[in-house]
C-alpha cells in the first residue's frame, strides 16, 4: 500500500509581497491625512507672517505720522549760486539765514625738493612726523632708503599722512615727495623732522633749488642758477641766449621766463669774471664758467617750494556769528541744518520752512500700508462663492483685529489729511494736494489729525504684533504646537509601518521553508510509492492539504 500523499492549497501561489504593500498601504492613509493637515497649518503661519509684517509696516508709518505731528519736518532751500549746499539734519527753525563762507577748510600738502627719480637715496636713519602734537618715527634702512621707500614706510605707519612720489615735470629734478595729511582742518597740520645719513635728505622746511637742464647748449660756459629762492610757487625759470660770445670778453644777452609768466633779460658784459652771480629774479642768482655761449642755447631750472597747502578750519558766518569746523560739512552754523561747503563767497541766503511734501509723503504711506494689510487680511479670511476656503477663514481672530482698525479709523477726521475711504472696497485714497492746502491753511488740524490716526491705531496695532502674547505670535504658537503632534502621530504610524513590514516578511520567509520543507517529504513519499509498487495516486503541491491514511 502505497503511502498517503500530503497535499497543499493553493497558498504557494499567493502574492506575499502584494499582502505587506496593502497592508503598508491602509497605515499611509493616515499619514497622508495628517500630512495634508501639517502641510495646510503650514501655509496658515507663513500667512499669519505676511499679516505680521504688514502689520510691522504699518506701526512704521504711525510712529512716522506722530514725530510729523509733534516735529513737522521742515525743508531747507539755499538761494541759486550759493557756494554751497544744505540738508536738514535735525528740527530746524524755520526762518530765512544769510550765511557767508569765508574759508574752506583744507589738508596740508607738503613736498620735499626734486629728485631725479623715486629711486634716488635718501640715506638711513630715521624721519619724524608729528600730527597734532603725536610724534611718529619712521625708519629708514638699507631695504627702504630711497624716494619710493620712504613714501612706502609713511603710508604703511598709518599715522593720518599719506605719501605719493609726484612726477611734476620742472627740469633737472622732476620727482617730489608729497605729503598730505588726510583729514582736514588745524588740529591735522604736520611737521617732518628729518634724520638720515648717506644720501639726499628731503626738505620739507626750506625752499630749493634744483639743478640746471642743459636743454640746448652748444657752448661751452656751464651755467649755474643759486642764490634763495624767494618766491611762493614751486615752477620752472627757463632761459635763452639771444646774443652770445665769449664769456669775459664779449657781452652777452640772456633772455628768462618762468612758468607763472615772470621775464626779464640779463646783460652779460664783456668785463665779466667767470662764476660772478648775475641777478635773475625771486632771489635767483645766474652764474657762468669761463667759455662760450652761442646765440639760442637753452637751459633752464626747476625751483621748490615745501608748503603747498596749510591745513586750516573752514570759517562760516551765519548772521552776526563766525563758526569754524574742521570740515567742509559744517553743523554749527545753523542750528539743524548742515552746510557742504564747495567754495568761498557769499552772503547767500538758506530758508528753512515746513517740508509739506515730505510730511504728505508720510500720510502715503501710511494709506498704501493700511490698503496692503486691508488688501492681505481680507484675501486670507473671506471666502468668495464656488472657491476653496482661503487659508485663514477660520481664524476669527484675525478678523475681529481687522474689523477693530477699521472701526478705530471712523474716530478720525480724515479729510482734514485729504484722505477719503471707499464705502465698498474700505480701501483709502489720498489726495496729496488737499493735504498740502489743508495743512497751509490750518497746520496744526493737520497735526491733531495726525495725532489722532496714532492714538487711535497704534495701540491696537502694537498689541497684535507683541512679541509671545500678540494676536500673531500667540496663533502661530498655537499652529506650531498642533504641527508638532501631528509629526509625532506621523512618525509613530512610520515605526509602526516598519515594524508591520518587518512581522510580514519573517511570515513570508517562514512560510517559504514550510514549503521547501514540505515539497521535500511529498518528492520522498512519492519515490517510495513508485518502488513498493503502490498503484495510489499523488497530488501536486497547491492543490489544498489533504493527508489519506
Amino acid at each position: 500500500m502505497a503511502t498517503p500523499p500530503i497535499t497543499f492549497g493553493n497558498f504557494t501561489g499567493i502574492d506575499f509581497n502584494q499582502i505587506i504593500q496593502a497592508q503598508l498601504s491602509a497605515i499611509s492613509i493616515p499619514i497622508g491625512s495628517l500630512n495634508a493637515e501639517v502641510t495646510g497649518e503650514q501655509t496658515q503661519i507663513t500667512a499669519l507672517g505676511a499679516i505680521g509684517a504688514n502689520l510691522s509696516l504699518l506701526q512704521s508709518s504711525l510712529t512716522n505720522l506722530n514725530t510729523d505731528a509733534t516735529t513737522p519736518p521742515q525743508g531747507v532751500n539755499v538761494q541759486t549760486g550759493a557756494p554751497f549746499s544744505a540738508a536738514t539734519s535735525g528740527s530746524p527753525a524755520s526762518g530765512v539765514y544769510n550765511v557767508t563762507v569765508n574759508q574752506l577748510a583744507t589738508s596740508q600738502l607738503s613736498a620735499s625738493q626734486g629728485y631725479a627719480s623715486g629711486a634716488a637715496a635718501v640715506g638711513t636713519g630715521t624721519v619724524t612726523i608729528t600730527v597734532g602734537g603725536n610724534a611718529h618715527l619712521i625708519t629708514l634702512d638699507s631695504t627702504n632708503d630711497t624716494l619710493s621707500g620712504l613714501a612706502g614706510a609713511i603710508n604703511a605707519a598709518g599715522i593720518g599722512v599719506s605719501a605719493q612720489v609726484v612726477n611734476t615735470g620742472l627740469p633737472g629734478a622732476p620727482n617730489r615727495l608729497e605729503l598730505s595729511s588726510t583729514s582736514t582742518g588745524a588740529g591735522n597740520a604736520f611737521t617732518v623732522t628729518v634724520s638720515l645719513g648717506g644720501g639726499v635728505a628731503p626738505d620739507f622746511i626750506n625752499k630749493q633749488v634744483g639743478p640746471v637742464s642743459l636743454d640746448a647748449v652748444t657752448g661751452t660756459a656751464t651755467p649755474t642758477i643759486g642764490g634763495s629762492y624767494t618766491g611762493t610757487l614751486s615752477q620752472a625759470y627757463h632761459f635763452s641766449v639771444s646774443a652770445g660770445g665769449t664769456l669775459g670778453s664779449t657781452p652777452l644777452t640772456i633772455a628768462y621766463t618762468s612758468d607763472s609768466g615772470a621775464s626779464g633779460t640779463i646783460n652779460v658784459p664783456s668785463n665779466y669774471t667767470a662764476g660772478s652771480p648775475l641777478a635773475v629774479a625771486d632771489g635767483l642768482t645766474l652764474a657762468l664758467g669761463a667759455g662760450t655761449l652761442n646765440t639760442g642755447d637753452k637751459f633752464s631750472v626747476g625751483v621748490f617750494t615745501p608748503n603747498l597747502a596749510t591745513a586750516q578750519n573752514a570759517q562760516v558766518q551765519a548772521g552776526n556769528q563766525i563758526v569754524s569746523s574742521e570740515t567742509n560739512s559744517v553743523t554749527n552754523a545753523i542750528a539743524g541744518v548742515t552746510l557742504s561747503l564747495a567754495a568761498t563767497g557769499g552772503p547767500s541766503t538758506v530758508t528753512v520752512s515746513p517740508n509739506i511734501g515730505r510730511e504728505g509723503a508720510d500720510v502715503s504711506t501710511f494709506v498704501n500700508t493700511f490698503n496692503a494689510l486691508l488688501s492681505g487680511v481680507t484675501s486670507m479670511t473671506q471666502a468668495q462663492p464656488h472657491q476653496q476656503a482661503p487659508v485663514l477663514a477660520n481664524n476669527g481672530g484675525v478678523k475681529a483685529m481687522l474689523e477693530n482698525l477699521r472701526e478705530s479709523l471712523g474716530t478720525v477726521n480724515l479729510s482734514t489729511l485729504g484722505i477719503t475711504i471707499d464705502h465698498k472696497s474700505g480701501q483709502m485714497q489720498f489726495d496729496s494736494g488737499t493735504f498740502a492746502a489743508n495743512t497751509i491753511a490750518n497746520p496744526s488740524a493737520t497735526a491733531a489729525a495726525l495725532t489722532s490716526i496714532y492714538n487711535a491705531l497704534n495701540p491696537a496695532v502694537t498689541s497684535v504684533i507683541k512679541p509671545s502674547t500678540g494676536l500673531i505670535a500667540s496663533a502661530t504658537t498655537s499652529i506650531q504646537s498642533q504641527i508638532t503632534s501631528q509629526e509625532t502621530q506621523i512618525t509613530q504610524l512610520l515605526n509602526q509601518a516598519t515594524q508591520e513590514q518587518s512581522v510580514l516578511t519573517a511570515e513570508y520567509a517562514k512560510l517559504q521553508a514550510q514549503v521547501l520543507q514540505y515539497q521535500t517529504i511529498q518528492l520522498l513519499l512519492n519515490n517510495q510509492g513508485s518502488s513498493g509498487g503502490s498503484s495510489g495516486s499523488s497530488s501536486p503541491v497547491g492543490s489544498g492539504l489533504t493527508v489519506n491514511g
